[in-house]
């Protein structure tokens, strides 16, 4: 797979996060020869991303989903955010993207609320995800930054996911964090393999 390719796949994901664009994904991966346990981890990551789309497809509206869709298309931010993460030093990249990740998840626990109604009915989607999510958190910095203390690497997956066990925090602001995060895991994977 060429590096036009990788960053094909990556542009998808971020600008249409959706089961169709995981399935695509999930094919090229499929077929991809190299590295294998880069491969599962993504495979893994991507399968949980679109069972949690497909999930909030069938408890909204199409008005509601498209919202939701557009917060997550990352537009032009996310192309600098990109280009300054596969830019970055392998032994930086891990650190860049948990921070970015982090600044995300605050911004959107502060952002204006925009899909609501569909709270009760979508927490436990919401809380698998995440339950999911810390799990992949934990496995990638363990990867990545293996010198992390245990203690400050949960602190800041917690920190990180503290607003989808908010009940303060609306459940599409919920789905808006879930989703960045589940992009931000793929992505980090994609850029790994990218690099091979």
């Amino acid at each position: 797979m060429t590096q036009s390719e990788i960053s094909d796949l990556i542009s998808a994901l971020l600008r249409q996060p959706s089961p169709e664009v995981l399935r695509a994904l999930q094919g090229t991966l499929l077929a991809w020869g190299e590295q294998r346990q880069t491969v599962e981890r993504a495979l893994e990551i991507a399968g949980q991303f679109h069972a949690y789309l497909t999930e909030l497809r069938s408890k909204l509206t199409a008005r509601e989903y498209s919202e939701l869709a557009s917060r997550l298309d990352i537009g032009a931010v996310g192309v600098v955010a990109l280009e300054n993460l596969v830019a970055t030093e392998a032994e930086e990249f891990w650190p860049r993207l948990l921070l970015g990740s982090l600044g995300e998840g605050l911004m959107v626990a502060a952002s204006r609320q925009y899909i609501k109604a569909w709270a009760a009915e979508t927490e436990v989607v919401h809380s698998q995800a995440a339950w999911f999510l810390a799990e992949a958190l934990w496995r990638t910095s363990q990867e990545k930054q293996p010198e992390l203390p245990p203690e400050q690497r949960w602190t800041t997956i917690q920190l990180l996911l503290a607003p989808v066990h908010d009940p303060q925090v609306s459940a599409g602001e919920k789905a808006v964090l879930l989703g960045r995060v589940f992009q931000m895991l793929l992505l980090s994977y994609l850029v790994e393999l990218g690099r091979a």
